[in-house]
């Protein structure tokens, strides 16, 4: 019994595919994995005095929300659109659209903002509308831009494109910057041979984003509202069939699959970045007592030490994504991704296995990730 899904900046419950592609703004944006019990952490481990029962991990505090307004940087994704016309005349070139998500409460009359620049020069600012699960909600997404920018403002540029995302409350006379980046964007031939800029494609280089993976609890409203172990990693080219495999202690615990394009049809050369997110239905953070549950039903809470996630694409061992569960209970990757990443997601290195992987920038995460902001303490395979 395994369950998985496919997304690209899209969280999604079913399985399925969104893919970023050049001139197209994926649906969904995907949903900061919300806090379960019990949490992973990095703090000490407590135990009641005489108690025999194993020691539970305490509340993260470098993961604690003080209220304020903060970007998800694992969230923000940007894309190249075409852009609307003018007078019925199509301009050639592209605009960008952007979608990301937040924590933090935004105080009544404050708007998002994005401003574009290009060469150091101002170039396209838009409003952003956030929306939240709840009215009560301080977690909020948004996505803007594309065919709200005016006809007439598209661009041939290709290169370094810097953004910054604001918050402002004219108000109170504020204006509060919550991030700021820098987007590859690469021109290219939109077939073989073609010279004109009337034949040429825009998009953004998302190679940075293979190396990295992330290990996290979620939720499984189909599944009696348990929370399963979820780990995620990026592929490049149009969905593969892929299947992957949880070991612990050399032994094959629990796998999910992913259906995709088979050999005749994948192509990992396209500019398009998907992520693989899957649910090793089964493994608990607590694994439940007697028979309910689902299988293995493995706990590692109970099971510290080294983990490692085996990926079959098409067969063909292509990732291998290793990870550490703490004797506390907490899902360790190596580095503070709850300071860094500012969600509850723990960021691990990816290794690419073998020359599945096609053609891609190896050395694109040193300086690109998370559009120009790398992390701190990762370091690629």
């Amino acid at each position: 019994m395994s369950r998985t899904f496919v997304v690209v900046a899209a969280l999604l419950i079913t399985v399925g595919s969104v893919q970023i592609t050049s001139a197209q703004l994926p649906v969904k944006i995907p949903k900061i994995p919300k806090p379960v019990q019990p949490k992973p952490d990095s703090s000490p481990a407590t135990a009641t005095p005489g108690s025999t029962e194993p020691a539970q991990p305490t509340t993260p505090k470098t993961n604690e929300s003080d209220g304020q307004p903060r970007i998800a940087k694992d969230s923000i994704l940007i894309t190249t659109q075409r852009g609307r016309d003018v007078a019925g005349y199509e301009k050639r070139g592209w605009v960008p659209a952007i979608q990301y998500r937040g924590t933090g409460s935004i105080a009544s009359g404050s708007r998002l903002s994005v401003d574009f620049t290009l060469a150091g020069k101002p170039w396209v600012s838009f409003d952003c509308n956030p929306e939240r699960e709840t009215e009560t909600a301080h977690t909020w997404s948004t996505m803007c831009g594309g065919d709200s920018i005016p006809g007439g403002k598209q661009t041939t540029y290709a290169g370094p494109v810097a953004f910054t995302i604001h918050l402002r409350n004219e108000l109170e006379g504020t204006n509060v910057t919550l991030f700021n980046g820098t987007a590859k964007v690469v021109m290219v031939p939109a077939y073989k041979g073609a010279t004109k800029m009337d034949d040429m494609e825009w998009y953004v280089d998302e190679d940075w984003r293979i190396p990295f993976g992330y290990v996290f609890w979620e939720k499984d409203p189909g599944h009696g509202g348990d929370a399963f172990l979820h780990v995620a990693f990026w592929v490049r080219g149009n969905s593969p069939d892929v299947e992957a495999h949880l070991f612990y202690q050399g032994k094959d615990i629990a796998k999910f699959s992913s259906p995709g394009n088979g050999a005749a049809d994948w192509n990992p050369n396209l500019y398009r970045w998907g992520l693989i997110d899957g649910e090793f239905l089964g493994v608990y953070p607590t694994a439940p007592g007697g028979d309910e549950g689902y299988e293995p039903r493995f706990g590692v809470r109970n099971n510290p030490g080294n983990y490692e996630v085996k990926v079959l694409i098409l067969g063909h061992l292509a990732r291998s994504i290793k990870f550490k569960v703490s004797p506390n209970g907490s899902l360790e990757g190596g580095i503070d991704s709850a300071n860094s990443l500012g969600t509850d997601r723990v960021v691990v290195p990816v290794q690419v296995v073998g020359d599945s992987g096609g053609t891609w920038d190896r050395n694109a995460w040193k300086t690109d990730a998370f559009y120009g902001n790398p992390l701190p303490g990762f370091v690629a395979p």
